[in-house]
């Protein structure tokens, strides 16, 4: 994805790019608190700690593994296939005086430049659906990983199997979006074990990030000339798929999942 992806999603929702997570219908939180509200969820889940070596599988500007370093004090690798988006993260670490606990390499997901075992655990927080065959980017995962170690994954999902019709008409929103392909929630498990990962924990969170696609489509409309007339039609592409009411899907949902290597 561009870097007009990552302005027009700053615009809309926040400058954590992930979901949000509320506690409940009548919780109205702002985006920003939800979104911080999923990566400290995250961080629990992976439960890392001093003297621990994580990789993260990022994407963008590293948030979420500034965040990380914060609340756990372990050491950061973040791998991603973006040599912009590595310098750009490597400059904020430097920014934010991390960039000796938190560092940002350039490699492929799915060949990543660490040799096995090299990490105490592992996070993936919504870098999945971007980034083509799952299992062989967790094989990775699970390779350089440690035995016993942790590796935890956010996806987007089939709740239940949609029908292929539904699919169809979902293709333009997920080509826009990056996303190659929605496994089931109940097929899960198998895909997970197709990389050598045994399942700890399967959390349907689906109920709980409701809201984001909501609010990310009225901060669309509230920024949608702004953001056209500063990026042109790209942003026209990415604004008007989020608006499309095929964007909310009961039949979707958001899976966080707690393996081991």
């Amino acid at each position: 994805m561009t870097d007009v992806y990552h302005e027009v999603m700053r615009a809309i929702w926040d400058h954590n790019l992930h979901f949000g997570l509320w506690t409940s219908v009548e919780d109205e939180s702002p985006n920003r608190i939800a979104a911080e509200r999923m990566t400290a969820l995250h961080i629990d889940k992976l439960g890392a700690r001093h003297g621990w070596r994580v990789l993260d599988l990022g994407r963008r500007v590293g948030t979420s593994a500034f965040r990380l370093a914060e609340a756990s004090h372990a050491d950061i690798v973040s791998v991603s296939p973006c040599a912009e988006h590595v310098r750009r993260a490597n400059a904020r670490a430097e920014a934010l005086f991390v960039d000796d606990q938190v560092r940002f390499v350039h490699g492929d997901p799915h060949a990543m430049p660490f040799a096995g075992g090299t990490f105490d655990a592992a996070w993936a927080v919504e870098t999945l659906p971007h980034l083509g065959d799952r299992v062989s980017v967790l094989r990775e995962l699970a390779r350089v990983v440690k035995p016993s170690g942790v590796v935890v994954v956010s996806d987007f999902v089939q709740r239940k199997p949609v029908a292929q019709g539904l699919l169809d008409e979902l293709q333009p929103l997920l080509n826009t979006y990056d996303i190659e392909e929605l496994p089931t929630f109940a097929g899960y498990p198998k895909l997970l074990a197709a990389a050598g990962l045994q399942v700890v924990e399967l959390v349907d969170l689906t109920t709980e990030t409701r809201k984001t696609v909501p609010r990310m489509q009225a901060g669309a409309r509230a920024h949608y000339d702004a953001l056209v007339a500063a990026h042109g039609e790209e942003a026209r592409e990415y604004l008007d798929q989020i608006l499309s009411p095929i964007a909310i899907q009961p039949s979707l949902g958001y899976l966080l999942a707690v393996a081991r290597v």
